[in-house]
């Protein structure tokens, strides 16, 4: 699944599989990709990943760009979910065409990758409005097919499923890439005390040798490594300290030469 940030995928994969995706009505809901197996019929099934919503400039690395679009490309089959509500005040044809953009640039081989679009919200389409009409002439012009739907409502899911089950059928295999090798995560020592004092312009330092270690062991820059980040500092009782400190949302976070805005 994949489209703009907010424009259903997290609803669409829970409609249709046991998946139990976080979903909300704001952007970015999910930071890394969903799972669930979509079962169609006897013996016909597939896996279906809901994608983290892709914004224009992903293919530059803007926002968590390249750790989103890499999950993409391994997929044989892409459902392009798009808001024909208008509900954001986005245009369904500018968007179905930036996302595809950003595709394009980031890898020309998907480019060519087989779409299903799915023109979602469509329970929500307002009376006078030809986003729908639109954008259906829009895309099948270009050789997709697309199927009108509403996740939340349960309204052609059934359709959009059965017709992803169909190309999947005909498509040749994922492609096999060679593993990548992925170092041991260090062992952290976390029995250290945590120093945490604020500063005169609010700003909290924190310090501590077992820190220290961690940060030297993060590539900001790699989506899995922060994650790791997050990880060993809910586990270790980071922001735990920094809540009974007193620390309040939008607060500035100073761990040796990395800032961050603290946010519950």
């Amino acid at each position: 699944l994949v489209g703009f940030p907010n424009v259903g995928k997290s609803t669409l994969l829970s409609v249709v599989s046991k998946a139990q995706p976080k979903i909300a009505n704001y952007h970015f809901t999910t930071l890394f990709p969903n799972l669930g197996v979509v079962w169609v019929e006897d013996g016909v099934s597939f896996v279906m990943a809901d994608i983290p919503g892709i914004i224009e400039g992903a293919s530059e690395g803007a926002g968590l760009g390249h750790d989103f679009l890499r999950h993409v490309d391994r997929c044989r089959l892409l459902i392009h979910v798009v808001d024909v509500s208008g509900s954001e005040g986005r245009d369904p044809v500018e968007d179905f065409d930036a996302i595809n953009a950003e595709l394009s640039q980031y890898s020309p081989d998907l480019a060519t990758r087989p779409q299903i679009v799915a023109a979602n919200k469509a329970d929500i389409l307002p009376p006078d409005s030809d986003n729908l009409e639109r954008l259906r002439a829009h895309v099948e012009a270009k050789g997709y097919t697309l199927v009108k739907i509403s996740a939340a409502a349960h309204q052609g899911t059934a359709e959009l499923v059965k017709k992803a089950a169909e190309m999947l059928s005909v498509l040749p295999p994922v492609t096999v890439y060679e593993p990548e090798y992925v170092p041991k995560a260090p062992v952290i020592d976390a029995s250290a005390p945590l120093d945490i004092h604020r500063e005169d312009d609010g700003t909290w330092i924190v310090e501590s040798t077992w820190l220290r270690q961690v940060m030297g062991n993060v590539n900001f820059a790699d989506y899995e490594s922060r994650m790791w980040f997050d990880k060993v500092l809910r586990d270790n009782g980071f922001f735990q300290k920094l809540e009974e400190a007193g620390i309040q949302d939008g607060d500035t976070v100073s761990l040796y030469d990395f800032e961050f805005e603290y946010q519950r």
